[in-house]
């Protein structure tokens, strides 16, 4: 037991030589050796050796959870020979930290594995698959799993020189994003596959990771994506209108617009009202919540206030919503509304209690009966 202990301790820290590490099973973090800050989840598949060179699949989460991705893939991945990695550093924000990170896991993997350089390829996910899509563009890639995202910008580049699988949730707000990148790649003539799944804005489904791993070592043909359904062109339009209504509406309006979104997201039967609806309202959150972090890590609290609201507006179950609209609030100094918040971020299923107790903007708050007694029911 203890020397079963002492090895996992050995794989967390990541010192290990590559042939060393476990196969098939997922690493959780792998340490970058000469930077401890930098690490990344890691597959081997059951039969790597380094006495050969192997292709790798690096992965791009825009929250930096290396794991997430490195799981989607495991089973595709062992039953292709593939390794995976995915950093848990990459993520959206400053392009510089992101660079930092795909340095520290192109020079750590290549310095513990064998890697078939002509068989490298990088999959990503919303800011990470635009990320991946402009490491192709810069470096030796072969192939790119593009989910929930394209190029960005309002083109795509003249050359693309690389395989690109894209895939996209039938509710994912840039789904139109993704199907145009897939037709104008098509028409260019340029290897690609066009994948859509039921959910919204996600990595790509365990069922299409065999699928997407086939298409980038070229098992698989690349395919054009199917004409556009008049559903879909319906889908388009209504989540064009009701993300203007959403964005230029006064708040009473905005109010009422988002009420009925929720209703139409929640229809048992799948349509264009209510894909549009799930769009708009994910679209919303995800823009609201980025933004509301930004401006409270600027201390601007009033103003991160109010593009909070809107994210539990559009959110009102999501609880770290709740808790960053607390912050703002208790930044702004209003200590009745910002209990209000943490109050229903708790009551939503936000259980850290220590990082509520170590939180300095609630340092104001700390001797009201409310937050006393809110701190009472989380587990310690």
């Amino acid at each position: 037991m203890i020397a079963r202990l002492l090895f996992l301790a050995v794989v967390a820290s990541g010192c290990l030589p590559g042939e060393d590490l476990p196969k098939g099973r997922v690493v959780e973090r792998v340490v970058c050796t000469g930077n401890p800050k930098q690490s990344y989840a890691l597959y081997l598949p059951p039969a790597y050796s380094p006495e050969h060179a192997w292709p790798i699949l690096y992965c791009l989460d825009p929250l930096a959870r290396g794991r997430v991705p490195v799981e989607r893939f495991r089973d595709a991945a062992a039953k292709a020979g593939f390794m995976v990695a995915g950093s848990n550093n990459s993520r959206n924000g400053p392009n510089d930290l992101a660079r930092e990170a795909i340095q520290w896991l192109l020079s750590d993997t290549h310095e513990r594995f064998t890697i078939d350089d002509s068989r490298v390829y990088v999959a990503g996910f919303s800011g990470g698959a635009r990320l991946a899509l402009a490491w192709a563009g810069s470096a030796h890639v072969a192939g790119v799993i593009a989910c929930g995202a394209g190029f960005g910008g309002s083109q795509i580049p003249k050359q693309v020189p690389v395989r690109i699988y894209a895939a996209a949730g039938v509710d994912d707000f840039n789904y139109d994003e993704v199907y145009a990148m897939s037709r104008e790649l098509s028409r260019r003539d340029v290897p690609q596959r066009f994948a859509q799944f039921a959910g919204g804005h996600d990595w790509l489904p365990e069922t299409l990771t065999g699928e997407a791993l086939d298409f980038l070592s070229g098992r698989l043909a690349g395919e054009p994506p199917p004409p556009e359904s008049s559903a879909q062109k319906k889908a388009a339009s209504l989540y064009s209108r009701l993300t203007e209504e959403v964005e230029h509406g006064d708040e009473r309006d905005r109010h009422s617009t988002i009420g009925r979104l929720r209703r139409d997201s929640e229809r048992s039967e799948d349509g264009p009202e209510r894909r549009a609806a799930r769009r708009v309202l994910t679209g919303v959150f995800i823009g609201a919540i980025e933004q509301g972090r930004a401006l409270l890590s600027a201390n601007r609290y009033p103003e991160a206030g109010q593009a909070l609201e809107l994210a539990v507006l559009a959110r009102p179950e999501n609880a770290e919503a709740w808790y960053a609209l607390a912050e703002s609030r208790a930044g702004s100094h209003e200590k009745r509304r910002a209990l209000d918040a943490l109050e229903r971020a708790i009551a939503e299923g936000f259980s850290d209690r220590d990082r509520i107790v170590r939180d300095p903007l609630f340092e104001g708050l700390r001797k009201e009966p409310r937050y006393a007694a809110a701190i009472s029911a989380l587990h310690r």
